[in-house]
């Protein structure tokens, strides 16, 4: 018996309807990515009683990624009083922008901006550029090095400030080599350990700072974060210290 044409037409649709389409036939979709990623950290304190002492220390991270671009912004503010009087007040923006060359290597401009109250310098401004490299490239664990001579401006801090405060009087101008690293360690899912070292060298003074940062993740965009910075002043008043340190504890929120 003859089967008629439409129907043969609708058994064969049919047909092809109903046979499961091979892996290899279905096109992968790229995954949905962002090139940018932001970090929030906040972190306050209060205590009363015989002394009242208060501190508030916020940061603010921005990173952009795209092709042989990354683009990575900080701002940070800390203030501490103690009996209602000011005795810390400093905010800070760096900004970085890297070429990247190939795998390892990259060009960089990196400008930082302090103003601190209570500091030598009421004023900071340094403008580098440089080379870096990635010296270590794992999947848990990354090394940058980068190095390069640049540009510094300092304004002194004469005004409001007490006898145990470092004082230096001239208004600085001048030429400067700067050297950073950083490292990134994850021994595990929810910790990460970083370490960044920043040495600027000049003919007035010189200084190196150390941030050691260790993140424990409580969710998937909500960590803890416990941060060390130390820096070190190659010239003081006498009887002043070349140390000046800060910790903080923060609720670190990602994005």
């Amino acid at each position: 018996m003859a089967i008629p044409c439409k129907l043969l037409c609708v058994l064969t649709a049919g047909l092809i309807l109903a046979t499961p389409a091979r892996a290899e036939d279905v096109p992968e979709l790229p995954p949905l990515t962002s090139p940018w990623n932001s970090e929030v950290e906040l972190g306050y304190q209060s205590l009363s009683g015989n002394s009242n002492t208060k501190s508030l220390n916020s940061r603010l991270g921005l990173t952009y990624v795209k092709d042989q671009f990354r683009q990575q912004a900080e701002a940070k503010y800390l203030l501490a009083e103690e009996d209602n009087k000011e005795k810390k007040r400093k905010g800070q923006v760096e900004l970085q922008s890297d070429f990247i060359i190939n795998e390892r290597a990259y060009v960089l401009g990196n400008t930082s901006y302090i103003d601190d109250k209570y500091g030598p310098y009421f004023k900071d401004f340094t403008l580098a550029t440089g080379l870096g490299y990635r010296v270590i490239r794992l999947e848990n664990l990354m090394m940058e090095a980068e190095a390069g001579p640049g540009y510094r401006h300092q304004e002194p801090n004469i005004d409001e400030i007490d006898d145990d405060d470092i004082v230096v009087p001239e208004t600085v101008d001048e030429l400067i080599l700067r050297g950073s690293t950083r490292i990134i360690w994850k021994p595990s899912k929810d910790v990460e350990l970083s370490l960044k070292l920043t040495g600027i060298a000049g003919n007035s003074n010189s200084t190196l700072e150390t941030q050691v940062s260790m993140t424990s993740a409580v969710s998937e965009h909500i960590a803890i974060k416990l941060s060390n910075t130390q820096k070190f002043n190659s010239w003081v008043p006498e009887g002043l210290q070349k140390r000046d340190g800060t910790m903080t504890i923060n609720l670190l929120f990602q994005y």
